[in-house]
């Protein structure tokens, strides 16, 4: 089976590892083609590396329009995948995306089929000529892989006809797992309960419910640290509310790399994921949601889009509802005064996030339904 991957966030070693997973099985053969060179949202600029250990080939091809996910295109696409001659090309883009029509071109012209990757769990209508793309891709694909049922709702509200298979994201349980937290804590200067948050700093991700919440707990004299790690628009007003905070009680890290991530995650001992459903956004398979629970930290979660499916499957938090910061100072309180629930949650997620979500599980869920497209 000669799989050839088509993906930016694969410029990224971290990425690449279920596809290394994948290359267990000994009939497999890819070659991973992903930016030479790409900005991230956060402002830094990543080369390309394969993993450490790689079983695949890589090819990293230059990038017109590094930094935006729907709008760049590569250079060289056709000559490599001309070259490969991929039993499937798989898709770890948008269907309505500027690298979905060039990857859809090639693949008519040669008569490759198409394995593709969707996160949209909202029927949403894009303007011409993205709307064309995204029909087109739809009509030609064998095989669509979203991560979770919700998706799979909109694929088939859309008339997409292939295959469907739900492969949700992995952890790898060997990177994200719990580690000496003391050092960095020090360092960081925490002390009392650590509340941590892990991603972008926006309006939808519930920062402003964090903050209140966070005001809530301090007023009823909990002794709590909220560490927030991660860069966005809300960056510089996050500063100034800790300026008029007690000294210590909050610290902002600022974006750190993902491989960075176990180590700030074990130094929490709850995390918050209080994102907020809006009208053309619902909160999808967030990483951290199986990261936090392999790192063995309890959840407090939203009651916004997937996050309630999730810590229901894994056992590894406690839902409040959304655009509430009382319910998520009354669901941090009630973790800090229940240690031994705590530690169960903690516990219970690790387990359940390594049977479910772990490398060689959800490897071998994408193995199984490549093959079953392909024969």
């Amino acid at each position: 089976m000669r799989v050839a991957v088509v993906s930016h966030a694969c410029v990224v070693d971290v990425n690449q590892r279920l596809f290394n997973e994948l290359c267990r099985h000994e009939d497999v053969e890819l070659m991973m083609i992903a930016p030479r060179r790409w900005r991230a949202s956060t402002g830094m600029v990543v080369d390309y590396r394969p993993v450490e250990g790689a079983r695949f080939s890589s090819h990293p091809l230059p990038v017109i329009g590094s930094g935006q996910i729907s709008l760049h295109l590569y250079r060289g696409l056709a000559r490599v995948l001309r070259d490969v001659a991929p039993d499937v090309v798989y898709l770890d883009e948008e269907a309505y995306s500027l690298p979905a029509w060039q990857v859809l071109r090639i693949c008519r012209r040669h008569g490759f089929p198409i394995c593709f990757v969707t996160e949209q769990n909202l029927v949403k209508r894009f303007p011409w000529p993205f709307s064309r793309v995204e029909r087109a891709v739809l009509d030609y694909a064998a095989l669509a892989v979203p991560p979770a049922p919700d998706v799979a709702d909109v694929l088939r509200a859309k008339r997409f006809s292939g295959d469907i298979a739900i492969i949700p994201h992995f952890v790898d349980t060997e990177l994200f797992r719990p580690t000496d937290r003391d050092a960095l804590r020090r360092e960081l200067g925490l002390h009392g309960t650590v509340l941590g948050y892990l991603g972008r700093l926006t309006g939808e991700k519930g920062i402003e419910d964090l903050m209140a919440g966070a005001d809530i707990l301090w007023e009823r004299g909990a002794d709590v640290s909220l560490l927030l790690v991660g860069g966005g628009p809300l960056s510089e007003r996050l500063h100034e509310w800790a300026r008029h905070r007690p000294l210590g009680r909050v610290v902002l890290t600022g974006p750190v790399a993902h491989s960075a991530a176990p180590d700030y995650l074990s130094v929490f001992d709850i995390l918050a994921v209080p994102s907020r459903t809006m009208p053309n956004w619902k909160e999808q398979f967030g990483r951290v949601l199986i990261e936090a629970p392999a790192c063995e930290v309890p959840v407090v979660g939203s009651s916004s889009g997937n996050i309630p499916d999730l810590l229901g499957e894994l056992g590894s938090g406690v839902v409040f509802a959304e655009r509430d910061p009382a319910a998520l100072a009354d669901a941090v309180q009630g973790l800090i005064e229940d240690p031994e629930r705590a530690g169960r949650l903690a516990r219970t997620g690790r387990r359940r996030a390594e049977e479910l979500y772990g490398l060689p599980a959800v490897a071998d869920r994408l193995y199984d339904a490549l093959s079953a497209m392909l024969s």
